[in-house]
């Protein structure tokens, strides 16, 4: 099976996935998949707790989904009172954790983690910092993890 995606990039690429089934047995043999395919199924692994707590209790279709103990954990900070915590930023960043990777993540044909992307802003008077005057100039990222390539190599079928 193989069906045209276009990522972020304006790049066409195919996604192929053979997945030979044993018809007697109703089984899945073993599942052969392409790069971007691959791509896309480790990204998930980058995904902090914090986030797939909340992505299953709010994209259900049917109900909001529980992850045992970690939905029952994400909850509790979600009606901690602020006046419990040492600073009230810390509730935001449990809540809305953080992905190492979103840069590139943001650029997978698919892309579940709904977190709105940091920005951090720098001093235009960088000899004179603390100057006072608002930070306008905006860098995309401080700290990028190198993974313009993806995860996995592209010539190898997964």
């Amino acid at each position: 099976m193989a069906e045209n995606a276009t990522q972020s990039g304006n790049e066409d690429h195919t996604v192929s996935l053979k997945v030979p089934v044993d018809k007697e047995k109703n089984k899945v043999v073993f599942a052969e998949a392409g790069k971007y395919f691959v791509d896309v199924l480790l990204s998930f692994l980058t995904l902090p707790l914090g986030t797939i707590a909340r992505l299953v209790a709010k994209e259900s279709n049917v109900q909001p989904v529980k992850v045992g103990s970690l939905s029952t954990l994400y909850e509790s900070v979600l009606y901690l009172e602020d006046n419990f915590l040492c600073v009230q930023r810390y509730k935001e960043m449990l809540l809305q954790p953080r992905n190492s990777t979103e840069d590139y993540c943001q650029k997978l044909m698919l892309n579940i983690d709904d977190t709105e992307s940091k920005r951090y802003y720098f001093c235009e008077n960088l000899l004179n910092c603390g100057c006072g005057e608002l930070m306008k100039r905006m860098v995309r990222s401080l700290f990028k993890l190198s993974l313009e390539n993806g995860f996995v190599k592209e010539a190898i079928s997964w």
